[in-house]
């Protein structure tokens, strides 16, 4: 269970953080995550809908900047849970 209205400020706040230079996020979102039942289909099915939502509304470089660090989180977030990495 994801509490929602709790959890997508902190996403936005990570987001503006890596790509637009805000630095509101405060936090460490492997930690946050590692105690969670995640395998690698988790992150693949994250990769599809991330990319999709990004392809869908934005475009251009920060949006290619998104993919390209999202694909890095989740391969590095796998890695270091001992999952394989499992791309779309």
């Amino acid at each position: 269970h994801v509490d929602w209205p709790k959890h997508l400020p902190i996403m936005y706040s990570f987001w503006s953080s890596m790509l637009l230079g805000e630095q509101s996020y405060v936090g460490n979102p492997f930690q946050k995550h590692m105690g969670l039942p995640i395998d690698s289909l988790h992150f693949r099915q994250w990769l599809v809908l991330f990319n999709a939502t990004v392809s869908q509304y934005f475009e251009g470089a920060v949006a290619e900047e998104a993919l390209s660090r999202a694909a890095t989180i989740a391969a590095v977030f796998q890695h270091r849970l001992g999952l394989g990495t499992d791309r779309p």
